[in-house]
């Protein structure tokens, strides 16, 4: 805009423009005049003014039509451009505002609201034109910025994708390997699993991802998990520990988590770790260690027990020769036969011994025995005893597969676990579960004990309880001879009960939560036939009495 602005007056009457003109020359304006609209838009094409009063109504067009041609046209689509009538009514001024112009004044003028409303619309012009510079000046600005963002975001990209594609050959790796990765910030929130961990779990990413591996953790490892892996974290330190994980189906498996601090440009930016399921190798440990522990007891329990047998042999010998030597009314016979009962019961825990040495059962006769009704009568015997300490509910199969085995001893075993449970449930009582069935055993020969078997159909013994249960520490050693959480002088009964077991080819399992019971399985192997005989369940017939094979 020019420092004296150019005002385009475009009326068809001689009177009104002359008017108009000298208004705005008394204020110093530079005016040009058009009587039509035709040289209107002529003149503001060749040399752009800086306002337009433009009469609404001319003979060759009007308002209106003026309007159109200036919008249309690159040159005058931005100058501003106010009507003026006499005559125009409401729609027509609208009509006119609506097509672009600014603003309107009506005949006759008002000198000074009318110089009012042209010193605003040229200041708006100004505005308009210096803004406009100003955008004009900020676009090459921003273009040469711009330019500049280009070039940056070029090597931004190249490295950016330096990155996805080392992200993708490291998630290709973590994907691939058979152990579960996982990935912390600071914070020890998670930001990344592979598949591995989360086919282990059975959860989504999202799951995961922040806090959600606290929820895997069982309970009783969960804050010395927290300490451990803190404690990793405040000193930037490597760490390793075994905790117990939930998987997918809902099993507790034991872990063994490794961890290394992760730093970038030496600053430190979490931990990246690997997840192993060690569950199996610490049950073939176990069982290695029991294996072996049994046959170190079995050997000393076994040696025991011949030596025992060769003294308690003498002590017999000597108190039957002097029992023979005295006379009826002698009052030393008394004390001789106490010699030989303490003996006689010393010979039983000598023969409990040797029970739970034997790896195979080597009695001159063994019979086909049915465990269910091997049970029911035994709790015939004890339901009075036992009732008085706890609920008994029993789960008895009638088809349950007979067993080779000697009838004495199993009543044994099934005595001994009855009286276990009952003694594991507190004065508050308790239920006692025995159950029979029927359990096949792969090719693996996977049990939880020592014994491996081998594949086939077992008949199943389980007898549990919701007494105060056992820790991890004391069920490990719940078949060792002589061991007890009760009190001093018992500890025999489970050590003969899996050694009966094992001497019938079985094997002998327990499983116990500290406060929530425990269970103990028994797997016999299967005779080889199933019992039709209903009648003999009856009581008609009796057991065959036959040698081992």
């Amino acid at each position: 805009m020019a420092d004296t602005p150019t005002i385009l007056v475009a009326d068809d009457d001689w009177e009104s423009r002359v008017l108009l003109a000298r208004i705005l020359m008394a204020e110093g304006y530079e005016v040009r005049i058009a009587d039509s609209g035709r040289l209107a838009i002529m003149s503001a094409i060749n040399h752009p003014p800086d306002l337009v009063l433009l009469d609404t109504r001319m003979a060759d067009l009007d308002g209106s039509e003026v309007l159109r041609n200036f919008k249309a046209s690159g040159k005058t689509r931005d100058i501003p451009l106010m009507l003026v009538s006499s005559a125009a009514g409401m729609e027509e001024l609208l009509e006119g505002l609506a097509l672009g112009a600014v603003d309107f004044v009506s005949k006759p003028i008002q000198r000074e609201e009318f110089l009012a409303r042209v010193r605003t619309h040229l200041e708006l012009g100004r505005r308009r034109a210096r803004l406009e510079e100003q955008v004009a000046e900020r676009t090459v600005e921003l273009r040469q910025t711009n330019e500049r963002l280009e070039i940056e975001l070029a090597h931004r990209r190249r490295i950016e994708q330096a990155l996805r594609e080392s992200e993708a050959r490291f998630r290709s790796l973590a994907d691939t390997a058979p152990v579960g990765i996982w990935v912390t910030d600071a914070d020890l929130k998670t930001t990344f699993y592979n598949k591995n961990a989360l086919k282990f779990t059975g959860l989504a990413m999202s799951l995961l991802i922040g806090n959600g591996w606290k929820n895997l953790v069982h309970p009783d490892d969960l804050r010395a998990v927290i300490c451990k892996f803190a404690g990793a974290v405040r000193s930037r330190s490597p760490f390793q520990f075994e905790c117990r994980l939930r998987r997918a189906d809902g099993e507790y498996r034991w872990a063994l988590s490794t961890g290394i601090p992760r730093f970038v440009n030496n600053i430190y930016v979490g931990h990246i770790g690997t997840t192993t399921d060690v569950t199996d190798l610490r049950r073939n440990h176990e069982q290695q260690l029991a294996t072996q522990k049994l046959e170190s007891l079995s050997a000393l329990a076994s040696g025991i027990a011949h030596d025992f047998n060769n003294l308690l042999g003498t002590i017999f010998a000597e108190s039957e020769f002097a029992l023979s030597l005295l006379e009826e009314d002698s009052p030393a016979r008394e004390n001789v036969e106490r010699i030989a009962l303490v003996a006689g019961r010393a010979a039983e825990t000598v023969d409990l011994l040797l029970a739970y040495a034997q790896r195979r059962y080597e009695g001159p006769m063994v019979e086909l025995v049915d465990l269910s009704k091997l049970v029911e009568e035994i709790l015939e015997l004890l339901r009075p005893s036992l009732s008085t300490k706890a609920c008994i509910k029993t789960r008895l199969a009638d088809d349950v597969p007979l067993v080779w085995a000697n009838a004495a001893q199993m009543r044994q075993v099934v005595v001994s676990l009855l009286n276990n449970a009952a003694e594991a449930i507190d004065k508050a009582g308790g239920m006692i579960t025995i159950s029979t069935g029927i359990t096949h055993v792969g090719a693996d020969g996977k049990t939880p004990g020592p014994d491996a078997l081998a594949e086939g159909e077992y008949t199943r013994l389980e007898v549990s309880d919701t007494g105060r249960g056992m820790s991890m520490e004391a069920r490990l050693k719940a078949f060792d001879p002589f061991f007890t959480t009760k009190f001093l002088g018992r500890g025999l009964g489970l050590a003969t009960v899996q050694g009966i077991v094992r001497s019938h080819g079985g094997s002998v399992t327990v499983v116990s939560t500290p406060g929530k019971g425990s269970t103990f399985e028994i797997f016999l192997p299967d005779a080889g036939r199933r019992e039709t005989d209903r009648s003999r369940r009856n009581g008609k017939g009796a057991a065959h009495q036959l040698a081992i094979p």
